[in-house]
């Protein structure tokens, strides 16, 4: 099985070259910033309602998003070479960002984080029995370069 990852320019203006993921590897430094990321609009919400007995290595900060199909040419195809991959509802991260936006009639964001934690599965499980429509795929340690081919 294949993982995709985005290739454009990143929201602060930085463009990271698809010469430097060949060189590197795809990590938190080197990927596309297009990806949401609901962990993240509020992080002091994320660490409060975090579930207690999670491995270390569910970090956010080094996290990086990924497809289960190709969006649009170009972008990165990998293998999937770890257990390091968690799927949330990408749903849950819409309405976590409404709130940024200030849309009304949401759920609470407290609530919406717990859901957000909840529906945390292992990339396996998610193939297996897909709990939500929208999957919102995270890979928590580097895909190294040799397992990386640039599509354009």
């Amino acid at each position: 099985m294949f993982l995709y990852h985005m290739v454009i320019h990143n929201n602060n203006g930085e463009n990271i070259s698809p010469q430097r993921v060949l060189k590197e590897g795809l990590n938190h430094k080197t990927a596309t910033r297009w990806y949401s990321r609901g962990a993240n609009f509020f992080p002091q919400l994320t660490k409060r309602f975090r579930p207690v007995n999670l491995p270390k290595w569910i970090d956010f900060k080094v996290a990086f998003g990924a497809d289960l199909e190709p969006y649009e040419i170009p972008y990165f195809r990998f293998p999937v070479s770890s257990d390091k991959i968690l799927v949330f509802n990408f749903d849950i991260s819409s309405d976590l960002l409404a709130h940024i936006e200030l849309v009304e009639g949401l759920p609470s964001k407290e609530d919406l984080m717990k859901e957000y934690w909840e529906s945390m599965t292992t990339l396996a499980e998610y193939l297996k029995h897909k709990p939500f429509n929208n999957p919102e795929v995270y890979i928590f340690e580097p895909v190294p370069p040799n397992l990386i081919v640039y599509i354009r």
